[in-house]
């Protein structure tokens, strides 16, 4: 249901519009606060900028049905972070069609075998309980909590061997 894709400079009016709606921000920006164009903006480079820099990245998530950009999901590990990340943010209008699931699986499955990792991880906030579920159904478990952003977030994981990678 979903194509997986490098970034586009057209796809900021989708990722803009994402992230300026409140109950997103809430969970994907550093301060819990919506973006307006121009942070979105930056935050897209910083997304398209870590596939060169480390070989892997969050992939675009367009709806093959209708070719709308819907989230992003895929790889994450920029210095100092918790560990290879599966991470994921999907617009609202699409909430609650698995499109999540969908795309984090394909993502870690992508992990799992491009780069032969025995664990991958997601930073998830304590209060995101529709991410929890994203990552109950992958096979994670919560680990250790942490503070990230200055909000409380529990660093799930899941290894090779527990990974579910079907629906």
């Amino acid at each position: 249901r979903l194509i997986l894709r490098q970034w586009r400079d057209s796809d900021l009016d989708g990722f803009a519009a994402m992230m300026s709606h409140r109950d997103v921000a809430r969970f994907l920006t550093a301060d819990g606060r919506p973006l307006d164009r121009t942070a979105a903006w930056r935050q897209m480079a910083l997304y398209a900028g870590h596939w060169p820099l480390k070989g892997y990245g969050l992939f675009v998530l367009e709806e093959k049905e209708t070719g709308a950009f819907v989230g992003r999901a895929g790889c994450w590990q920029p210095e100092g972070w918790y560990g290879f990340e599966i991470g994921w943010g999907l617009d609202p209008r699409v909430w609650g069609k698995g499109y999540a699931t969908e795309a984090a699986r394909a993502a870690a499955n992508w992990a799992f075998v491009t780069f032969n990792l025995e664990r991958v991880v997601s930073v998830i906030h304590v209060d995101n309980e529709r991410s929890k579920g994203v990552a109950r159904r992958m096979g994670m478990s919560r680990g250790v909590r942490t503070i990230h952003a200055g909000m409380p977030h529990d660093v799930w994981f899941v290894t090779r061997a527990r990974f579910v990678p079907r629906l």
